[in-house]
């Protein structure tokens, strides 16, 4: 076919390929799926069960993410809340004692110890979690001091070694 041939690009259909060219598949990509996306990752869901609810892979979503910092900004304030809610949940799963204790076939009430254990590593896993996202909010915090209130100066730490004969420890301790 000679180029006289080829209809112009402008006179194409919209949905007409040009020749050598492939076509993709219409992007699914839209403002509604974007916020239920986020939506469900703010309250908690992983990006991996969104994304499978959303009929997408993971891969389109960090490839979104990486072309986008809208939605990379939008993402990232929905990962901060999501660590609020998992903060939440913890003393949520800590309160629930309604599956502690079952009663056995003889009418006794018995500790079951292993929803117990499930329970402590549900809060284990979002403590975890939630100190790795938001480490300054719930990460572990180190007791420093510093002389007066001069915020602005260094922490300076001082080890002491004094070595003390056995005759003067001796006397020290009378």
């Amino acid at each position: 076919m000679s180029e006289r041939e080829l209809p112009s690009i402008a006179a194409r259909p919209a949905n007409m390929a040009l020749p050598g060219k492939k076509t993709g598949a219409p992007t699914i990509k839209t403002p509604e799926l974007l916020e239920a996306i986020c939506a469900g990752i703010s309250l908690g869901r992983s990006a991996r069960a969104m994304c499978v609810e959303a009929g997408i892979s993971q891969r389109v979503l960090w490839n979104w993410l990486a072309n986008d910092a809208a939605l990379m900004q939008q993402y990232l304030r929905a990962k901060e809340l999501c660590v609020d809610a998992y903060a939440e949940e913890i003393i949520e799963i800590s309160d629930d004692r309604s599956r502690d204790t079952y009663t056995d076939e003889k009418g006794k009430e018995v500790i079951d110890r292993e929803v117990i254990a499930r329970s402590q590593l549900r809060i284990d896993a979002r403590k975890w979690y939630a100190s790795r996202l938001a480490p300054k909010k719930y990460g572990d915090k180190l007791s420093t001091t510093q002389d007066g209130n001069d915020t602005g100066k260094p922490i300076i730490h001082r080890v002491e070694i004094a070595f003390v004969s056995g005759a003067t420890a001796a006397a020290a301790s009378k």
